[in-house]
């Protein structure tokens, strides 16, 4: 089976959605498996060049907000009918016209929705307004027309359904999956403490993701002036890329509120550095208003990492379940109960939780779960043709 992925960037800043694309990429290429991916970067992009695991090819720079390249479509028009099955991963960008175009080529393909027909996004009017001529024009119909319809959960596959007008779609469920680190913990938190010294001996909680409005980092330092009991070597650790500016009025707050000593900014973390901070950190928290899945949060679980999130994060019902952390509403009251009840736990539970958090992840969100689940969301693709 030869599968394309069409998404409008492979920059690793772009996200969790970019991380999913590639690690299911890797995994699936074998003798029987073999993925591209196509992106809107330009082909010289460092994160193009240096990927040597699977092809990715880049059309070229985009235009507009919306991410416009006409060459889009010729790349499709030559190469699409190589490949069995095509997804188109997001929505709302350019990229979803070519849904189109792999219609009229009659080559399968699936919409890869990762959360962008989540609710949250509509509470700003004017931008659901805005989105309105967009979903009946194109968005409605690329979908309707897809012969699956990707969603992480039955929580994310719901909450579509609710999202947009005259919504019709053939809803198939694939998990997200990550590949846990192999590497030696101890040589990873040498790599982590190397590059944060002040670190080595203070108790941290990681926060690792973009820094944006809807990820509640807001609410966190809400929360740390109010908790009840807040160890005294206690630290919040935020690492992530700021694309829209959050970062300096988030520190504002924090010194307002005087706390800002109880958080160490660091930026955007990769390869051994941020592994090593997963398995350094006490816990894990994402008090996030929306995630239709949260791949950080299967990274910190491959870690043994206990994890606190808020009921936002479509795969808290998992989580919950396990035992492997604890979820609560996406407000202060919410993370302020999220970290007393890490605080008030004895060793004896932190240790329970931690093993709790290693079988969350084998048995939900691992690769090779993920592996096997959009496989066969696949092959029921291409052996049963849409009528």
């Amino acid at each position: 089976m030869k599968i394309l992925r069409v998404i409008t960037s492979m920059n690793p800043e772009h996200g969790g959605v970019v991380e999913a694309v590639s690690s299911m990429a890797k995994r699936f290429n074998s003798n029987d498996l073999t993925t591209d991916v196509l992106c809107f970067d330009e082909k010289d992009s460092k994160w193009i060049l240096a990927e040597g695991d699977y092809n990715i090819y880049g059309v070229g720079r985009r235009y507009t907000g919306y991410g416009i390249n006409f060459a889009y479509f010729s790349w499709l028009i030559k190469n699409a009918s190589s490949y069995d099955v095509v997804i188109l991963d997001g929505l709302w960008q350019f990229h979803i016209l070519g849904g189109y175009v792999l219609k009229l080529l009659g080559v399968p393909y699936c919409v890869f929705t990762h959360g962008m027909l989540d609710p949250y996004f509509n509470k700003n009017k004017l931008k659901y307004i805005k989105k309105l001529p967009f979903w009946f024009l194109v968005e409605r119909n690329v979908i309707s027309l897809a012969n699956a319809v990707i969603f992480t959960c039955e929580d994310e596959s719901q909450l579509a359904e609710k999202s947009f007008p005259y919504f019709v779609a053939e809803p198939r469920i694939a998990t997200l999956g990550v590949q846990a680190n192999a590497k030696d913990e101890a040589m990873l938190k040498s790599a982590f403490y190397s590059s944060f010294p002040d670190l080595i001996n203070k108790r941290f909680i990681l926060f690792l993701s973009r820094i944006h409005p809807k990820k509640g980092i807001d609410l966190l330092i809400d929360a740390v002036a109010k908790v009840n009991i807040l160890p005294s070597d206690m630290v919040f650790v935020i690492a992530g890329p700021d694309q829209s500016g959050e970062t300096e009025k988030l520190q504002r707050r924090a010194k307002e509120l005087g706390v800002e000593s109880r958080f160490k900014w660091v930026g955007m973390l990769t390869g051994n550095i941020k592994w090593g901070a997963y398995a350094a950190a006490e816990s894990f928290i994402l008090p996030s208003h929306q995630e239709n899945f949260g791949i950080v949060v299967a990274e910190a679980l491959s870690t043994s990492t206990p994890v606190l999130i808020t009921n936002k994060v479509n795969i808290w019902r998992e989580i919950d379940a396990a035992g492997a952390g604890f979820v609560e509403d996406d407000d202060v009251d919410g993370v302020k109960n999220l970290l007393n009840r890490w605080f008030e736990l004895t060793t004896k539970e932190k240790l329970v939780m931690t093993m709790n958090a290693k079988a969350c992840y084998q048995n939900n969100f691992s690769i090779e779960s993920a592996v096997a689940d959009l496989e066969k969301v696949l092959l029921n693709v291409i052996n049963t043709p849409r009528k």
